[in-house]
C-alpha cells in the first residue's frame, strides 16, 4: 500500500518553515497594529461614521480637520510641551540618583544590601492613592503642588525602584576584576564609573531611561493631585479635560491620543539596539 502523503524533502520543510514564520510574523504584525489603524482612521472618518453599525473601515471622505481643531481651538500643544519637560526631567533625575544608589548597592557590603532593591519594588503592590495623599500633603507644605518640577518629583520617586532594581542587575554583570584591575593601573573610584561602568552598562541605561519615559508620559493620577493649572497639564490630563469639552469630537480626542504616542514609538525605535541588549540581561 502506497502512502497518500509522500515523505517531504527537507528542502521543501524548510521552505513551509519559512512560509510558516513569515505567515506568524505578518499575522501577529497586523493584531498589533490593528488599534493604532483604526485609531489613525477615526481621525480623518467624518464624525457620523464613527459609531456606525457596520463599522465602517474604508472612510468616505479623508479631512485632517481634526488636528487642525487640535491645535487651534485646544491647548494640546502646550500640553504636549509640559508632558516633554516632565518627562525629561524624569529620566534625568531618576539616573543622577539609581544610578550611585545600584552602584553602591552592587558593590559595597552592608547587611540587607541584597534586599534593599529587591524590596523596593514592592511599592507598585499599593494603590496609588495610599502614596499620593501623603505625597500631596508634603508637596504642599514645601510648595511643589501646581509645578512641573513637583510632578516629575512624583515620577522620579515612583520610578526609582525599578531603575534601582534593573541598574543593580547591569553593574552586577560588570566582573570586579575589570574594576580591580583598573584600580591597581591608578584610576579613581569617580574614573572607574565614568569610564568602565557607565559604558559598560549603556543598554541598562537605556532601558531605565525608556521605563522612566514611558511612566511619566502615560502618568495620570500624580498629575491630577499635584495640577490645578489648565496651562500646567500634562498629555494625560489635557486629553481628558478636552472629553469634558467636546464629549462629541471623539475624532479630535483620539487625534490628540494618536499623536501622544509618537514620541515614546520615536524613542523606542532611536534606541532600540540598546533597548534588545536591555532586555537580554541575565537577571541576579
Amino acid at each position: 500500500m502506497t502512502s497518500l502523503s509522500p515523505q517531504l524533502t527537507q528542502q521543501q520543510r524548510h521552505y513551509l518553515e519559512r512560509i510558516a514564520t513569515y505567515t506568524a510574523v505578518i499575522v501577529t504584525t497586523f493584531v498589533v497594529l490593528i488599534p493604532l489603524i483604526w485609531g489613525f482612521l477615526s481621525t480623518v472618518r467624518p464624525s457620523e461614521e464613527l459609531f456606525s453599525w457596520p463599522p465602517v473601515i474604508v472612510p468616505s471622505e479623508v479631512s485632517f480637520e481634526n488636528y487642525h481643531i487640535l491645535f487651534e481651538q485646544t491647548n494640546f500643544a502646550l500640553y504636549f510641551r509640559n508632558s516633554l519637560i516632565v518627562a525629561v526631567t524624569t529620566i534625568i533625575l531618576t539616573l543622577l540618583i539609581a544610578i550611585p544608589a545600584a552602584y553602591a548597592v552592587s558593590r559595597y557590603e552592608f547587611h540587607g544590601r541584597r534586599y534593599i532593591a529587591n524590596l523596593s519594588v514592592l511599592i507598585y503592590m499599593f494603590p496609588l492613592i495610599l502614596l499620593g495623599i501623603p505625597l500631596f500633603i508634603i508637596f504642599q507644605n514645601i510648595g511643589l503642588t501646581n509645578s512641573l518640577f513637583g510632578l516629575a518629583l512624583a515620577h522620579t520617586a515612583f520610578a526609582l525602584p525599578f531603575a534601582l532594581l534593573l541598574l543593580r542587575v547591569f553593574f552586577l554583570d560588570i566582573t570586579p576584576e575589570i574594576e580591580e584591575s583598573a584600580r591597581l593601573a591608578g584610576a579613581s573610584r569617580v574614573t572607574i564609573v565614568t569610564k568602565i561602568i557607565l559604558p559598560l552598562s549603556l543598554p541598562g541605561i537605556v532601558a531605565t531611561s525608556i521605563f522612566a519615559f514611558f511612566l511619566s508620559w502615560n502618568e495620570y493620577f500624580f498629575a491630577l493631585i499635584i495640577l490645578n493649572d489648565n496651562a500646567l497639564y500634562t498629555l494625560p490630563l489635557g486629553i481628558a479635560n478636552l472629553i469634558d469639552m467636546a464629549t462629541t469630537n471623539w475624532g479630535m480626542i483620539l487625534g490628540g491620543v494618536m499623536i501622544m504616542i509618537l514620541p515614546p514609538v520615536l524613542f523606542v525605535f532611536l534606541v532600540y539596539k540598546h533597548l534588545i541588549k536591555g532586555f537580554g540581561v541575565s537577571t541576579v
